[in-house]
This record gives C-alpha cells, sequence and structure tokens, in this order.
C-alpha cells in the first residue's frame, strides 16, 4: 500500500475533528457528501488451535481522502483488552471521531492480537490493509456493505453502509434527572431511510451509566445521516427494577445544533444534543501536497 506525502506520519491519526463546521462556516458554503457507516465488526471462523473467549486488544482503522490519516473505530491496550466470546464476538467500537468521506476509495486498517499469558505469548489475530472500492455511479439510495477478511487465524466480518448525500451527525446527551441509585441502558441511532441497520453509541450492560459531570460518557458519538431523511435515537434503560425506552426523532440541518428531551417517566430525564456539520472537499495537508 502506497501512503500518500504530505499528510504527517503512517501511524498519525485523523487531527480533523468533528462538529468542524457546526458553527463556522464551512469553505465555499460546504457540502452534503457520501460517507461510509460503520455499524458492526465480527470476529469469527477461528482456526489455527484458537478457542474462545479471546482477549483481544490493537487497533482498527479507517483512512479516506480528507487526511488520509488513521480515524480510529477500535482500539484497546494490551493491559485492557476486550474479552470476546462465542455468543458476543463483537468488537466494541469507539469510532470514527469524525464522519468517514467515502469521496474516493477508503483504506481499511486492522492491527488485532490474541494476549497471551505473557507478551512473547501474543497471536496476531488479524493485520490487514484493505481497499473499500466507491462505487461507479454514486447510488441513488444508501446501501448496505458486507465484507469479510480471512486471515491467518480468523475472519473479520464487517457491516458498513455507503450513506448518500449526508451531513455529519455528532450526539451527546446529559442526565437532567436520575434515580438515586443511578441506572444503566443502551443507547442506538438509526435513520429511517433505506438502511435499517442500528449504530450502537453505547451499552453499560448491567453497570451503572459513567457520567462526566452530568454528560454520559458514549462510546460512540459521531454517525452519518441522509440529509433528507431522519435521525432517531433510541434510549433503553433500567433501575434494575424496571426496563423502559424512549425515542427522540430529529431532522438533520447543515449546521448548529438540535436539542430534545426526552421523558423515561420514573427512570429518568435526558438532554439529547445533535451537532450537525456539513463538509468541504479540503482536508487537512501536513506539508507539500
Amino acid at each position: 500500500m502506497v501512503y500518500p506525502t504530505g499528510y504527517g506520519r503512517f501511524e498519525d491519526n485523523t487531527s480533523i475533528p468533528c462538529k468542524r463546521y457546526t458553527f463556522d462556516p464551512a469553505p465555499y458554503g460546504g457540502f452534503k457528501r457520501d460517507t461510509l457507516q460503520v455499524f458492526s465488526v465480527k470476529v469469527t471462523e477461528l482456526t489455527g488451535g484458537l478457542q474462545w473467549p479471546l482477549n483481544v486488544y490493537g487497533m482498527v482503522a479507517l483512512r479516506d481522502s480528507l487526511d488520509h490519516n488513521r480515524n480510529v473505530i477500535f482500539k484497546c491496550e494490551r493491559d485492557n483488552c476486550q474479552t470476546l466470546t462465542l455468543k458476543n464476538p463483537y468488537l466494541v467500537l469507539t469510532g470514527p471521531v469524525r464522519a468517514v468521506v467515502f469521496g474516493d476509495p477508503v483504506i481499511l486498517e486492522v492491527l488485532l492480537y490474541v494476549r497471551g499469558t505473557t507478551e512473547s505469548d501474543d497471536i496476531e489475530l488479524s493485520l490487514l490493509a484493505a481497499g473499500l472500492p466507491k462505487f461507479c455511479t454514486r447510488p441513488e439510495n444508501s446501501l448496505l456493505i458486507e465484507e469479510s477478511y480471512r486471515s491467518r487465524l480468523s475472519t473479520l466480518e464487517f457491516q458498513l453502509g455507503h450513506i448518500v448525500f449526508s451531513v455529519e451527525a455528532t450526539i451527546s446527551v446529559k442526565v437532567i434527572s436520575s434515580p438515586p441509585d443511578g441506572f444503566y441502558g443502551e443507547f442506538v441511532a438509526f435513520t429511517d431511510g433505506s438502511l435499517k441497520c442500528e449504530v450502537l453509541l453505547h451499552s453499560s450492560g448491567v453497570k451503572q451509566l459513567h457520567l462526566d459531570g452530568d454528560e454520559i460518557n458514549l462510546s460512540r458519538s459521531v454517525v452519518s445521516v441522509e440529509s433528507f431523511g431522519k435521525l432517531m435515537v433510541s434510549v433503553r434503560v433500567s433501575d434494575g427494577c424496571v426496563t423502559l425506552t424512549g425515542t427522540k426523532e430529529f431532522k438533520p440541518l447543515e449546521k448548529d445544533t438540535t436539542t430534545r428531551v426526552l421523558n423515561i417517566p420514573e427512570l429518568c430525564q435526558l438532554e439529547i444534543t445533535v451537532a450537525w456539520s456539513l463538509f468541504s472537499y479540503e482536508g487537512v495537508c501536513k506539508g507539500r501536497c
């Protein structure tokens, strides 16, 4: 794989933030662009004597034409592995940090390892660099993309979405009121478009939701939304005795923010804010391009 010059080091993470043009105007007015949404990454088809459960660490990232740097969607250090099981073989995604544009081929980069008893016992689970080519002609509607990549010891299954004419949505959730002993829950985002897949924003399992002040620390916050569609943010929460759900709908904007209050009776009241942004056709060049 040839790395373009002028964009810093190969190991650099993207320096382009989310909400890039939420408040400041985009160059030339900004654009709605096709983007790549990541719904899930699954580890399957173990070989070479590997058995569940697996303690996995490493990185999965995407590189797009804005700056060709890593836009990390999964990262775990060796001393903080994720345990994958036969029942739950999905990586807990924490990105992208900004929407992934799909105007040119996107490069998928994977460096995943299985932790052993000592570091010398660690095993390479998947080492991968592969291109996701764009369609020759832009599709009229968003499309589901399912790609599998076989390595020596495993297969990675990616469920992706080609989102057309999209804007970037960055989601945040604040707690207005909650039970004295806290609560736990799951947060997902989806749209009313042709793709019915959900983006898992956060799941605390049966543990209390971790707050930064009054804001919930979502695992993921950035999604792509068709500009002509609607974004739904759905919440399922519980205090250990009762489990309730609620959903708020958002109409995409080209900039600015939208805030809705979600009241889940007898459990909590949440403030959901979506920051909207268009895209430019310019990235960040770190030298001569």
